[in-house]
């Protein structure tokens, strides 16, 4: 009987060791390979992981190359190893010990209706929040954006729009077919734009509402205001975040729903922003210029 492979690629970047070592730890249990592309910061790890098992892969570079050049490499050795299914993970996520198996069975049922899924992904919330707040799910309808609350949702499987890159279960063979990441917007919205870019060519998406997953999906928990979460994040990080969401609402396979709504959004996030940051006045000046570099198409990493 044919047995379909597992792997789980965890991008690193100057990690909370214990943090880490305890996602790897979780992940280890679930899947044939482990490979941890190092952005900076855990060189330990390949002279460590050498000598525990060829289960565990290291790959690293010299600096930090961006989100998407890390996870182009890594789905590029797993698909070497024959890998069918492949977890992507940043390095603060705490899955449960079980949540690979059951989003590869989630992806095996939508293959048996004749579905053409790309990937599957949990529920994820803030784990370092004491209440349990679920990020939900959005999806276009007849140039409507719908919010799918997990918490108030009958399905356990629901079409979504895009997912984030921790905890995403990918069919190997997507990326085989050519469908690679953007390595030139370097971390904000790569899992979003391959999403998008996926789905323009036919591929679909789906959340799991019983799966959930521990993370943490900015620099510390998010101000919650008026009912929207808004992340904290360095001013480099808000530099992304601008240029990349300008970049992306230029491109053809996104709608014109969606670029309304990210660009409103982007308004509210630039005048949120100046309230929450502790960083203010560097904050507005990355901001300004990520919106500036967006709008000239500049890619790749940041250049003072």
């Amino acid at each position: 009987m044919k047995i379909d492979k597992l792997a789980a690629i965890v991008v690193s970047y100057h990690p909370d060791k214990a943090v880490l070592d305890r996602l790897l730890a979780l992940l280890q249990p679930q899947v044939d390979f482990l490979i941890l592309v190092d952005n900076g910061g855990a060189e330990d790890y390949k002279s460590i992981w050498s000598k525990e098992s060829t289960r565990n892969i290291y790959i690293g570079f010299e600096k930090n190359l961006g989100l998407g050049y890390a996870l182009n490499a890594g789905f590029k050795k797993a698909a070497e190893l024959g890998a069918e299914y492949i977890g992507t993970f940043d390095q603060d996520s705490a899955p449960p010990v079980d949540m690979l198996g059951k989003l590869k069975l989630a992806h095996e049922r939508l293959y048996s209706l004749g579905i053409k899924c790309a990937a599957v992904g949990p529920v994820f919330f803030d784990r370092r929040e004491t209440a349990k707040v679920y990020f939900p799910f959005y999806i276009e309808r007849n140039g409507h954006i719908t919010t799918v609350s997990p918490q108030h949702c009958a399905e356990d499987i629901v079409e979504t729009d895009a997912l984030i890159t921790s905890g995403m279960l990918v069919r190997a063979d997507v990326w085989v077919s050519g469908v690679h990441y953007d390595d030139s917007l370097f971390v904000d919205y790569t899992d979003t734009e391959w999403c998008y870019r996926a789905r323009s060519i036919g591929f679909k998406f789906y959340g799991c509402t019983k799966i959930e997953m521990g993370h943490a999906p900015s620099d510390s928990p998010p101000a919650r205001i008026l009912g929207f979460s808004f992340f904290r994040y360095s001013p480099l990080r808000r530099y992304y975040y601008f240029r990349n969401t300008v970049k992306f609402c230029m491109a053809n396979y996104v709608s014109a729903a969606w670029k309304r709504r990210l660009l409103m959004g982007l308004a509210l996030r630039f005048a949120v922003n100046l309230i929450i940051d502790e960083k203010k006045i560097s904050s507005l000046r990355m901001m300004t210029k990520g919106i500036h570099h967006g709008l000239l198409r500049k890619s790749g990493e940041f250049v003072k």
